[in-house]
């Protein structure tokens, strides 16, 4: 099942970098505009061709007919309460024909956003930034072998290795050189695992983590190739910045933005494409 989600994690990374490769030298909100665009036709069109369309029409044309209702006879008790008790049914089967579909439409939004979590979460250090590299390992008794942290030339150690076996970790404090993507290799004993840390590039795929061998760790963070399960290490992780989204001069969180602009765009596709939400 690993085997899979990471085949499924390549073509994904392949698509978003294809997306997103003509605005790399763009301000990044640009980006976000563009794929939840793409995003809102595409749920449009999936949640047109998954739901009752017709049950749909007829359900919202019973609910607006007794809100019309409603509003011609606002002096009867009686009718208002029965009409109320007409749009509360309607409603409820609105939510019927609407919750498969809605259901389905999960599965590739999920997709979509872990995605964007691997562009917009997070963005490369700056030379000179100071740098928390965190590892994990799958048992306390590891940090009790000789730990050893190889470094490129663009990065240097600014702290020894720091063991906390209560949280099964170890940590170094680091700094960026100079630009570049570089390995870092962290080696336990005779056994030596890699980490990849971008440096000075513009913002786009940054892997903040480089996940274990479990089949949820591998979907969530697909930047890198899984660590092998035989690895003494279970996840490496970086502390990169968080990427400045803005809007209007607004630092907006990329997942506010994303849900507020694909729900926009796909409510001013959805008669195009003769759809009813």
């Amino acid at each position: 099942m690993t085997t899979i989600v990471a085949l499924l994690n390549g073509l994904l990374n392949a698509l978003f970098d294809a997306l997103c490769w003509p605005l790399k030298s763009f301000d990044p909100l640009w980006a976000m505009v563009w794929i939840s665009l793409l995003t809102g036709v595409l749920m449009v069109w999936i949640f047109g061709k998954v739901s009752n369309q017709d049950g749909i029409k007829r359900a919202k044309d019973k609910i607006y007919g007794n809100i019309y209702g409603v509003l011609l006879f606002q002096d009867d008790v009686g009718v208002i309460l029965r009409l109320q008790g007409r749009i509360l049914r309607h409603i409820l089967t609105y939510m019927k024909y609407s919750l498969i579909p809605m259901v389905i439409l999960m599965i590739p939004v999920i997709l979509i956003i872990i995605q964007l979590n691997l562009r917009f979460s997070v963005q490369p250090f700056e030379p000179g930034d100071s740098v928390l590299l965190k590892v994990k390992v799958r048992d306390a008794s590891a940090l009790d072998r000789p730990i050893a942290l190889d470094l490129p030339g663009g990065i240097e150690k600014e702290s020894p290795a720091v063991r906390i076996p209560s949280e099964r970790e170890v940590a170094w404090r680091l700094r960026a050189q100079k630009p570049g993507e570089y390995p870092l290799a962290i080696r336990f004993g005779e056994d030596t695992v890699e980490k990849q840390i971008l440096v000075g590039s513009r913002w786009g795929k940054t892997s903040a983590r480089r996940p274990g061998a479990g089949v949820l760790d591998v979907l969530l963070w697909p930047g890198e190739a899984p660590l092998e399960r035989s690895a003494p290490v279970e996840s490496i992780e970086i502390d990169y910045p968080t990427l400045p989204l803005s809007v209007f001069g607004w630092n907006v969180h990329w997942l506010v933005a994303f849900f507020i602009l694909s729900i926009v765009f796909g409510f001013a596709v959805k008669d195009f494409f003769g759809v009813q939400v």
